[in-house]
């Protein structure tokens, strides 16, 4: 409210991906944060799925817009909506149903302000800045906004130099995070032309998609993994040149 009410004055911009995602839970619960890709006749679709309670999980569908248009969810009732996705995900659902809170078909929004306070208001958290759900860092970077703005105001009395201080040591922080997320979004726009690749060539893409995750870091995180990724590198270029 208070953004929308100064968006001048904050220097406030939004854009959005292409992507559609509908925001769902289910009664399936799983063990850690995981995905699913599932390829239709119409299309392609992913699911980001992970417990949230002892006995329900977050279910967010996501699919690119021609996969959309396909099955004309842009008609759909959000129960008809929910339907479809059951049937596409029937298999990971294990039976389970979605259950549906407004979960609309909609566009992630990129959400930034040039200026982080106006007289004496300041903003933090989504208010200030968006970043995408496939890095699950948005109340993570919500929280660290507002630790930073605490401290910025125990640092400084006068309130104006405090809230310059608080845009000036966390906007680069944030701005890193943002950039991984936005590479990260962008792997997902194509995700259907992912899905293609050979499995641990799939892998080695999805691991290394915002950026923050090279080769060399992966080899330490995993060895194991980039062991196996490696030979079938190799296996696959020997196949070429033969």
């Amino acid at each position: 409210m208070v953004r929308r009410n100064f968006e001048g004055d904050f220097g406030f911009s939004i854009s959005y991906s292409t992507n559609k995602f509908a925001w769902y839970g289910t009664t399936k619960t799983f063990a850690t944060l995981s995905q699913t890709f599932v390829a239709t006749e119409l299309g392609a679709f992913n699911a980001h799925h992970y417990r949230y309670s002892p006995h329900m999980s977050t279910f967010l569908v996501e699919c690119d817009r021609a996969t959309w248009q396909a099955y004309g969810f842009a008609g759909k009732t959000i129960e008809e909506s929910k339907a479809i996705c059951e049937r596409v995900f029937a298999s990971v659902l294990d039976g389970h149903p979605l259950l549906s809170n407004k979960s609309v078909w909609r566009n992630f929004p990129w959400v930034w302000n040039a200026h982080w306070s106006h007289q004496n208001m300041v903003l933090i958290g989504d208010a200030l800045h968006s970043a995408h759900f496939s890095i699950g860092s948005g109340t993570r970077l919500a929280i660290e906004d507002a630790i930073a703005l605490v401290r910025a105001l125990e640092a400084e009395a006068d309130i104006p130099r405090a809230l310059a201080r608080y845009e000036a040591e966390r906007k680069p922080v944030v701005k890193k995070l943002v950039t991984a997320a936005r590479t990260s979004a962008d792997w997902y726009e194509n995700f259907p032309a992912h899905m293609k690749l050979d499995l641990m060539d799939f892998a080695h893409s999805y691991i290394t998609r915002s950026g923050r995750i090279d080769d060399a870091r992966l080899r330490a995180m995993s060895p194991n993994f980039m062991a196996r990724y490696e030979a079938a590198s190799r296996r696959d270029g020997a196949r070429r040149h033969a």
